[in-house]
């Protein structure tokens, strides 16, 4: 038996010089699409929910401070937020309209207080203002 260095002592061919069975020829395969994933979700539109809500009880300040942070987070994550927009502006007529009730109040207070000093200026003991009897003891 004769050797031809492509087959050994035991009748087989030599692997080495097989060409290989899976030898790539032409373009390479496709890339395959990746898999699906979790949907992108907007990172401030919880906050921007929450930021909404808080100027009707009353955390207007609070409201618009959450609702600038959702803004800024979801700009960063490529969304346009616009709860948080309207959180915002929410959050700003509430802190105006707290404002002018406050000083409506202020003046409302002092107003009265002025009605109950003139009124018992006079030496009377009690003065009625508004319906109520009031007693002007150390009010001078």
């Amino acid at each position: 038996m004769t050797s031809s260095g492509t087959e050994n002592p035991y009748g087989q061919k030599d692997p080495a010089a097989a060409p290989a069975p899976y030898a790539q020829q032409g373009a390479p395969y496709a890339q395959q699409p990746a898999p699906y994933g979790a949907p992108n979700v907007d990172p401030g539109k919880t906050m921007a929910i929450i930021a909404i809500i808080l100027p009707f009880v009353g955390l207007g300040l609070v409201g618009l401070i959450l609702g600038i942070v959702a803004k800024v987070k979801s700009k960063k994550a490529g969304f346009n937020n616009k709860l948080a927009f309207w959180a915002i502006i929410i959050s700003i007529l509430a802190i105006v309209v707290t404002i002018v009730l406050i000083i409506v109040g202020i003046m409302l207070g002092v107003e009265a207080a002025q009605q109950l000093v003139d009124a018992c200026s006079n030496g009377d003991p009690t003065v009625v203002i508004n319906g109520q009897l009031i007693s002007c003891a150390g009010i001078k």
